[in-house]
């Protein structure tokens, strides 16, 4: 039977768990929230979420008891608020058993394939043009319509405000872990971040304005920012739309490998209330 925990409980240090640890990264990352709400079994599964503003996680072992579908069921009902839609993230075995089972706050037309790849090794691109630097406050404007722009483009109907990506884009000329590649007039062709919890250096924000790609740059400034990662000893990963194949292909050829899926979905408390 499950029970509330801390980010102290065994079942982190369980052999299953640490095979996972890279893919669930978000748990890990979620753990000092305050708002923090935390449940496990302490052997199949674990249930997290950092905010309510924020997606539910679901790490279950490989081959999990089958037996525990119901406790996790009554989980993600504990878990679902007054929102139209409650994200959640977990394996493909979990959500394949959850249709299968016909959960009845599982909305089934809200399905995404959501890839997780991971770097050991970098392997050098076709060199390009581009020269990696820090952005600086003049480039502020650029990276405000850069960022709203790649909100457009990943998140459809529901992007962020022009004001929030003012905000962002000052959190990020803020922190040193953000990296611009320029073309020889200036010009930043390519962003990309990172975020660190315990040793593994979480890629964020890679974007490449529309009349930039297919020139290499992309993979260049993957490959560069990683190496510089690589040297400082962390574990460079990220989290890519599976399907994209052009964005994926930047990674894979700067030396990240696939390891896989996780799905994305939505559950709602009133199924009525999200049609």
């Amino acid at each position: 039977m499950f029970k509330r925990i801390d980010g102290n409980n065994r079942v982190f240090d369980s052999t299953e768990f640490q095979k996972d640890k890279y893919m669930f990264n978000i748990i890990l990352k979620n753990l000092p929230s305050a708002e923090l709400e935390l449940y496990s079994d302490e052997d199949d599964y674990i249930i997290c979420r950092g905010s309510k503003k924020w997606p539910t996680w679901i790490w279950t072992k490989d081959n999990f008891d089958k037996n525990k579908i119901s406790e996790i069921e009554q989980l993600i009902e504990m878990y679902l608020t007054d929102n139209e839609k409650d994200k959640f993230t977990c394996k493909k075995e979990l959500y394949d058993l959850l249709v299968e089972r016909n959960f009845v706050h599982l909305n089934k037309d809200d399905y995404f394939e959501m890839g997780f790849l991971i770097c050991h090794q970098t392997v050098k691109p076709k060199e390009c043009d581009g020269i990696l630097s820090k952005p600086v406050e003049a480039d502020r404007e650029v990276l405000e319509r850069y960022w709203y722009d790649d909100n457009i483009e990943m998140n459809g109907m529901d992007p962020i405000t022009m004001e929030q990506a003012k905000e962002d884009v000052d959190e990020f000329l803020k922190d040193d872990k953000f990296y611009v590649l320029r073309n020889p007039e200036g010009k930043i062709v390519c962003m990309v971040s990172y975020g660190i919890t315990a040793n593994q250096a979480k890629l964020n924000h890679v974007y490449t304005p529309v009349e930039e790609r297919k020139k290499g740059y992309a993979a260049n400034l993957i490959y560069l920012m990683t190496n510089d990662l690589l040297d400082k000893g962390l574990v460079p990963l990220l989290y890519t739309d599976y399907n994209y194949i052009p964005s994926n292909k930047a990674y894979i050829n700067a030396g990240y490998e696939d390891t896989g899926i996780l799905i994305n979905f939505s559950c709602s408390r009133n199924k009525n209330k999200a049609l």
